[in-house]
C-alpha cells in the first residue's frame, strides 16, 4: 500500500473517531506542528487553525471547523513584519455570539437584535497595525467610514474587533484600546447608530451605539489591509 493510500486511510479513521465522538479534535492538538514558518502562509494558515481549535471553537459552533488558504503571500507577510502589523483571520459563519463565547468576551450587543450581524460568508484576512492604541484619534465615524471604503480597506465590525483583540491578548498578553474607543463602521445599530468600542480603566470591554457624526480626542479607529489579491475585487 502506498504512503498516500495509508494517510487517506488514517486521515479517515480519525475523522470517522472524531465523529463518533470517540476523541476530540482537541485531543489531537499535542500533535500539532509548532514552530511554523512566520511567512509561509500555509504556516500562518496552520498556526491560526490551531489556535482556533486549541480555544475549543467545534465545542461552541458545534460543527466541524474548517480555515481555508491563507491569501498572503511570503513576500507580503514579511513587509507586514516589518510595518508591524499582524494577520487576523475571522472565520466564516461564526456569529458575533459564538466568538463571545470563544474568545469569552461579553456585552450586550452579542444579543441585541438592533446591532446589524457582520457574519463573515467567506474566511475574512486581512492586516492590520499591531498597536496598543488606535488611530484617527478626534476624527468622525461618518468620515473614517467613507474614507476607508476610498481606500479600499476593510471596516471593522465587532465580529472583527472580538478577533482582533482575542489576538492581540494572544501576542502580546495585553488588551487593546484600553482606555479607548474605536468606531466599529461595518454594522449599525438601531439603522443610523454607529457602534464604539474599547476598554474602560477596569479592563471592562464597553460598546455603545452613537450617532457617527461624533467625535473625541479618545475616540479612533482601526483598519484591515486586503490582500493584493483581493485588493482591486
Amino acid at each position: 500500500m502506498s504512503k498516500l493510500k495509508t494517510k487517506e486511510k488514517i486521515i479517515s479513521l480519525i475523522n470517522d473517531m472524531i465523529e463518533n465522538r470517540v476523541i476530540t479534535s482537541s485531543d489531537l492538538q499535542r500533535f500539532a506542528v509548532t514552530g511554523t514558518n512566520t511567512f509561509d502562509p500555509e504556516g500562518v494558515r496552520l498556526s491560526y487553525y490551531n489556535w482556533y481549535m486549541s480555544l475549543g471553537i467545534e465545542q461552541v459552533i458545534q460543527r466541524r471547523f474548517e480555515l481555508g488558504e491563507c491569501p498572503f503571500s511570503e513576500t507580503e507577510l514579511k513587509l507586514a513584519e516589518k510595518q508591524n502589523q499582524i494577520v487576523i483571520c475571522v472565520p466564516k459563519g461564526l456569529t458575533r455570539i459564538e466568538l463571545g463565547k470563544l474568545f469569552r468576551l461579553e456585552s450586550w450587543v452579542l444579543n441585541d437584535p438592533l446591532v446589524t450581524p457582520v457574519t463573515e460568508n467567506e474566511d475574512c484576512w486581512f492586516l492590520t497595525p499591531k498597536s496598543s492604541t488606535p488611530e484617527f484619534l478626534g476624527e468622525k465615524g461618518i468620515d473614517l467610514e467613507q474614507r476607508f471604503d476610498r481606500e479600499n480597506k476593510i471596516n471593522f465590525s465587532i465580529e472583527r474587533y472580538m478577533v482582533f483583540i482575542a489576538r492581540m491578548r494572544f501576542l502580546t498578553g495585553e488588551l487593546p484600546d484600553q482606555q479607548y474607543w474605536i468606531w466599529l463602521p461595518s454594522g449599525r445599530y438601531d439603522r443610523s447608530g454607529m457602534l464604539m468600542a474599547g476598554f474602560d480603566r477596569y479592563g471592562r470591554l464597553s460598546i455603545h451605539g452613537w450617532m457617527p457624526q461624533f467625535s473625541a480626542s479618545f475616540l479612533g479607529a482601526r483598519y484591515g489591509i486586503k490582500p493584493k489579491s483581493e485588493q482591486n475585487v
